[in-house]
């Protein structure tokens, strides 16, 4: 009874710490406070308004994409693990995938025309300059350090001998 007691107060005390610390984080860090830009860039209450409205319904879509696009994933999985594979069917769910992919890169690109339609065209060169700036203070991700654009993966190292 005491080791349940003891273990709940544990499991409570590291929830606090937890949530204590999710608080004191208000934005993501290395990404641009959007009051700041807005501020920077001079958008007016409408434009505002616009943008926000673009980019929660850009979020929600994005958010249902990738839930049908980790289904399909899953579903391809299946059918490969399956004892015997249907090529056709396999085939089909890959067109599946594909066709997701191309989905989620045409409404990302959808969201940023609409994005520079708002803006005007002194604010379309501002945002460049601030986005390039960004970029050029965070710096390369790690996780992309090998990477170059247009070469895919990194390479695999070979395993030791």
């Amino acid at each position: 009874m005491r080791m349940r007691l003891w273990t709940a107060v544990g499991m409570l005390v590291v929830a606090g710490a937890v949530v204590a610390v999710a608080q004191e984080r208000p934005r993501r860090e290395g990404r641009p406070d959007r009051a700041a830009l807005q501020a920077e860039l001079g958008l007016s209450a409408d434009q505002t308004a616009q943008l926000e409205k673009l980019r929660v319904e850009g979020r929600k879509q994005a958010i249902r994409q990738r839930a049908d696009l980790a289904i399909a994933r899953l579903e391809l999985a299946e059918l490969m693990d399956a004892p015997t594979v249907d090529e056709k069917a396999v085939a089909a769910k890959v067109k599946v995938i594909s066709d997701l992919q191309a989905a989620g890169l045409k409404a990302r690109t959808d969201e940023r025309l609409a994005m520079r339609r708002l803006l005007t065209p002194e604010q379309q060169e501002k945002m460049k300059q601030l986005m390039r700036q960004h970029r050029q203070e965070r710096g390369r991700r790690p996780e992309r350090a090998g990477r170059q654009r247009g070469q895919g993966e990194p390479p695999v190292p070979e395993p030791p001998r």
